[in-house]
């Protein structure tokens, strides 16, 4: 079995489980600080415990330096999958995030 992150979509709240590779996420899985049963799988970086606004949605809004162009894209699994992010308007890779009030992924590893 192995270790599987969850977000609760109520009150924002990371936790593990144990999950098996049969399943994704079991549907009996009640989140312990709310016991909402409205969970997604958190990205790898979430702290444990967090109820940060980094969960607010489950995207994050973006600005291209170049064209300026306004967007939004799924949080990112890892920082190396945000620092490949490109502008989907003009292509360019200059795009800073918007949306992130107090609210920075705490990357480890």
């Amino acid at each position: 079995m192995e270790e599987t992150m969850l977000l609760c979509r109520q009150c924002r709240h990371v936790f593990r489980i144990l999950a098996s590779d049969s399943c994704d996420i079991n549907k009996r899985t009640a989140c312990p600080r709310c016991g909402s049963f409205d969970l997604s799988e958190a990205p790898v970086w979430a702290p444990l415990g967090s109820g940060a606004n980094i969960f607010n949605s489950s995207e994050w809004e973006y600005e291209c330096q170049e064209c300026h162009h306004k967007f939004q894209m799924p949080i990112p699994k890892s920082p190396s999958e945000e620092k490949e992010r490109k502008c989907p308007a003009c292509g360019h890779g200059h795009i800073h995030r918007l949306d992130a009030v107090g609210g920075e992924p705490l990357y480890c590893g």
